[in-house]
């Protein structure tokens, strides 16, 4: 599910100053387990929210559904690219992105504003979206540190499983290593996996990986 438009004042910068930190660290940042106020012995609320029709756990690896479920219409992207990516990787997830009625910011971040930049296309932003392995560093430490926010990796993936990254990927396309070369074929598979992306998240199967044919 995506959620819904909440921005706080002066998050962003304290999250940037916690992300940089975390970023230059050679040990991730350990996930901290969720917090009880129920007395014993009650039940647990049943969740209101549609099922997903997909439930596995984070980290799987699923193929791509032959059927898709719908995608939410005005799906708000943020598509953070490094210095230099060919401008025919975001022409393509434009396309793709006003074909589902989608829009798209493209950021072009340099090298030292990477976790800048992704910490405020967090903040503003439905889906983060990143292609190819360049920005997988910086991605895992900013994505553990907004957990209500839901990021989408195409032709990559993060090393660790986290609940709220989804990457799809496909033969030749699923590096686990940032700076890990760009598949060959990343401009004309954009589309198809930019919608499976979205459709698989807005359904709730968000923080798996799905596998392209």
């Amino acid at each position: 599910m995506f959620r819904s438009h909440l921005r706080l004042t002066g998050v962003g910068l304290v999250l940037v100053a916690a992300v940089a930190l975390t970023a230059c660290s050679v040990e991730g940042a350990a996930a901290g387990g969720e917090t009880s106020s129920r007395a014993p012995g009650e039940a647990t609320p049943q969740a209101a929210e549609p099922q997903p029709s997909a439930s596995p756990s984070p980290g799987s690896v699923l193929s791509v559904p032959t059927q898709l479920p719908p995608i939410e219409a005005g799906v708000e992207i943020v598509f953070v690219v490094a210095e230099g990516t060919d401008d025919a990787i975001p022409d393509a997830v434009e396309k793709a992105a006003a074909s589902v009625d989608a829009s798209v910011d493209v950021v072009v971040s340099e090298p030292s504003g990477v976790v800048t930049d992704l910490a405020a296309a967090a903040e503003r932003s439905d889906v983060v979206l990143v292609s190819g392995a360049d920005l997988l560093v910086s991605l895992d430490a900013v994505s553990s540190q907004t957990l209500d926010v839901q990021f989408l990796v195409l032709g990559a993936q993060l090393p660790e499983p986290t609940g709220n990254v989804t990457a799809v990927v496909w033969p030749g396309a699923d590096a686990r290593n940032a700076g890990s070369p760009a598949s060959d074929d990343l401009v004309e598979r954009v589309p198809t996996a930019l919608k499976a992306g979205l459709a698989l998240i807005g359904d709730g199967g968000a923080g798996m990986v799905y596998e392209l044919p």
